[in-house]
């Protein structure tokens, strides 16, 4: 056997070459300063964190642990979104908390990082005072069920009557008046201003589904904050001034342009059971009368079996077979309407035109297959193609033509689709939606899960550190 003898000296510097080397001590982090303390003992204030020694007492380990805790929920870093529900595709970036605030500190710039944590948008800031008020609200018991019973009717007294003015008042709808038992034009007007803002005709009067809203328990309308807040959470703090947003819950759209919003419009998006994503794109071309490339579970199991039915219907309707794929020409039948706007999605929706144009009129617009049917394509189809040369009435023409035409935009413009449940009015009053696809509980539920979610104790905010309600 062959063998080969090394100098035992060699070979002990041949291993310190190949061997890592031993660790050095682990450096203790630096002790907090008292400005570094003062900072981020405000900034748990003002967050709603609570400790549970005074602040002279607390050891840079609790404070640095409750700090830690705390940006992790405003970076919305406590739960990765798609991982709870595949169609919220609304991803904050993923950060490293405790590297980044190792790293502000070792730079001095602690209290630019504290100042860049939550998101810089009023509505979320909005959220947080109506959170606060709430929260003061479920603290001093919260509110009754109306009596039970027939409702009452303008000019008439009642005892019920004074119930639901101290029910409204509770909430900041406070009308004037002399007699609390009378039923008077301010009571209706008050009662019309909670019915805007819960998505219900503002009638004035005590029908079922305001009694309902009115009986909702605060401690639910808090829950229903919450989700919004962590959704508001998961958008860049770098929102494009100009972008389209798209709100599933409310079924309603938004053009802003340099932050300003300069169109408005109503839409009809996806029933419970053809859930319209959360997500962010960009709408990248326009397409004038468009063909309709029918899906195959939508042909399979809804216009294939009406054609088996009725023989005649997929003529009627403008349907063909082009390679073996179910396709709607173009024209007045098209379920795309005249115009839809491309835009790249994982999820296959678009925004689009229909035909079914009374279905605006509806107060519950969840009822297409996934996709965004707007109100006004039209106007946006125009805002769109103005920089490039196109005037009102070529667009309108476009539509109209009878041959699919499909126009890039040279700038494309960032799409949100997004999902709220709860935001604030001018008037500081708070405005709840119904939940469509039960998206607030189940994202309540995953924070309840996460390791990161606070306490019972670190939820509570001080009363001093509620903002006085607006109005």
């Amino acid at each position: 056997m062959f063998s080969l003898r090394i100098p035992a000296g060699v070979l002990i510097a041949a291993l310190l070459l190949v061997l890592p080397a031993a660790a050095a001590p682990a450096q203790a982090p630096s002790a907090w300063t008292a400005a570094e303390r003062h900072a981020a003992l405000a900034t748990l204030r003002n967050g709603g964190e609570l400790l549970d020694s005074p602040d002279a007492s607390v050891s840079d380990a609790v404070l640095e642990s409750a700090l830690l805790r705390f940006a992790g929920a405003e970076l919305g870093q406590r739960l990765q979104p798609s991982s709870v529900e595949p169609f919220w595709a609304l991803e904050p970036a993923r950060i490293d908390v405790p590297e980044s605030l190792a790293a502000a500190r070792q730079a001095g710039r602690l209290a630019a990082w504290l100042a860049g944590l939550s998101p810089p948008f009023a509505g979320y800031r909005d959220l947080l005072s109506l959170r606060c008020r709430y929260r003061l609200i479920a603290d001093a018991g919260g509110w009754a069920a109306l009596p039970p019973g027939a409702a009452p009717k303008a000019g008439e007294r009642s005892p019920d009557a004074a119930a639901l003015r101290t029910r409204l008042a509770i909430e900041g709808y406070k009308p004037a008046t002399r007699d609390a038992t009378l039923f008077d034009a301010g009571l209706q007007r008050a009662l019309g201003e909670f019915q805007a803002s819960h998505g219900l005709p503002d009638t004035g009067r005590l029908d079922g589904p305001t009694r309902a809203a009115l009986d909702v328990p605060v401690e639910t309308r808090l829950m229903t904050i919450e989700a919004n807040l962590e959704r508001w959470r998961w958008l860049p703090h770098d929102l494009p001034s100009t972008r389209l947003e798209l709100d599933v819950a409310g079924a309603e759209v938004r053009l802003l342009a340099d932050s300003a919003p300069v169109l408005e419009m109503k839409a009809i998006v996806g029933d419970p059971r053809h859930r319209t994503p959360m997500f962010v794109s960009r709408l990248t071309a326009v397409v004038f009368d468009p063909p309709w490339n029918v899906p195959k579970a939508i042909a399979d199991q809804e216009i294939l079996p009406k054609a088996a039915r009725d023989p005649g219907y997929l003529a009627r309707n403008d349907f063909t077979f082009i390679d073996g794929r179910l396709v709607q020409r173009p024209g007045p039948k098209n379920s795309l309407g005249s115009v839809k706007f491309d835009l790249p999605s994982p999820f296959g929706v678009y925004l689009h035109d229909t035909p079914a144009r009374t279905l605006f009129a509806r107060r519950v617009r969840t009822l297409s297959h996934g996709c965004m049917r707007l109100e006004k394509p039209q106007a946006l189809a125009a805002w769109l193609l103005r920089p490039q040369g196109w005037s009102s009435a070529e667009v309108t023409a476009a539509m109209g033509a009878g041959r699919t035409q499909t126009v890039a935009l040279q700038r494309s413009l960032p799409l949100f689709v997004l999902y709220w449940t709860a935001a604030v009015d001018a008037e500081g009053h708070g405005i709840f939606r119904s939940d469509p696809y039960g998206w607030d509980g189940a994202l309540n539920a995953a924070l309840s899960r996460a390791a990161a979610v606070r306490s019972a104790r670190a939820e509570r905010v001080p009363a001093t550190e509620c903002a006085a309600p607006r109005g």
